[in-house]
């Protein structure tokens, strides 16, 4: 270790030894170049080549100034172009995040207005003490059987409180706890909602998962139901709203007719009822209070 030492300093001794020698070489030849300027008259043989070998040194110094000033300006540019691009991005992912926070708020404005207008045939008085909720847990599977929503007693859910969403009826609660209710949809078996058609008030009946034997429309997302009479007059894509009678208001949009089938050996005229709502994708509901039936 002490060797190496000793040869570091050595060395170390020895390249300054050679920048000196090369500085004194340098001032040498300068001031010889000014005496020669200096003192001829007609000029001396050789000045010229002394006076060349001082400007091609010259020459080479402001070169090597030049190619250090340049390195440098670049090193700061190069900062200066980092710290552009890095403002750049950051101000690109805050537009990105004001996007994001503009479509989410667009999104709620546009389910709010959807869940306003199909209450729009209910009567007021279900509607003065209306709960929004969201759908915060569902069963296993595609569809929308049975869900649970963000709200509860705390928040005025009351058992068999009806559930709407944008676009018409979804189902029931059945379970109240403190801070959230469990509903069953309108494609559960246990669910049951007597309707009528909008184009004749008259006409009546009832939506029963278990309504038809022969196909299980439930697992299209469709709607089975049955008329009360066979002399109605029922046609595919007749508008299908609640009747008010037992638990849901009257006038709440249920679906459109998509099917009818006459079952003579029964003597019933069942229908098949594309719901309104969207089984696959419920998020924003209201929970209004059930119809007094006592």
């Amino acid at each position: 270790m002490k060797l190496n030492n000793n040869k570091k300093k050595n060395n170390r001794k020895y390249n300054v030894k050679v920048v000196a020698t090369i500085g004194v070489a340098i001032t040498l030849i300068g001031i010889v170049g000014i005496s020669i300027g200096r003192y001829s008259k007609g000029g001396i043989k050789g000045s010229g080549v002394v006076l060349s070998s001082i400007s091609a040194i010259e020459s080479n110094l402001n070169k090597g100034f030049t190619f250090i000033k340049d390195g440098t300006s670049n090193i700061f540019k190069f900062k200066e172009n980092a710290n552009k691009v890095d403002k750049l991005e950051k101000e690109n992912e805050k537009l990105k995040q004001e996007i994001i926070n503009l479509k989410e708020e667009s999104s709620s404005t546009q389910s709010l207005q959807s869940l306003k207008k199909s209450l729009n045939f209910i009567d007021e008085k279900y509607k003065k003490n209306m709960i929004s909720a969201q759908v915060v847990g569902k069963n296993d599977g595609n569809w929308y059987k049975s869900f649970i929503i963000g709200a509860g007693k705390n928040d005025g859910v009351k058992k068999d409180s009806v559930v709407v969403g944008g676009n018409g009826l979804v189902g029931v609660v059945y379970e109240v706890s403190d801070n959230y209710s469990k509903a069953i949809s309108l494609l559960d078996t246990k669910s049951s909602v007597s309707f009528q058609l909008l184009k004749d008030p008259k006409s009546k009946g009832v939506i029963s998962q278990e309504a038809n034997e022969n196909k299980n429309y439930k697992a299209e997302g469709l709607l089975e139901g049955y008329m009360f009479s066979t002399s109605y007059d029922v046609l595919p894509g007749d508008v299908v709203v609640t009747s008010g009678l037992g638990l849901y208001p009257q006038s709440i949009p249920i679906g459109t007719v998509e099917k009818v089938i006459d079952d003579k050996n029964k003597g019933l005229k069942n229908i098949i009822v594309k719901p309104y709502a969207d089984f696959k994708n419920i998020d924003d509901v209201v929970v209004i209070e059930p119809r007094n039936i006592n």
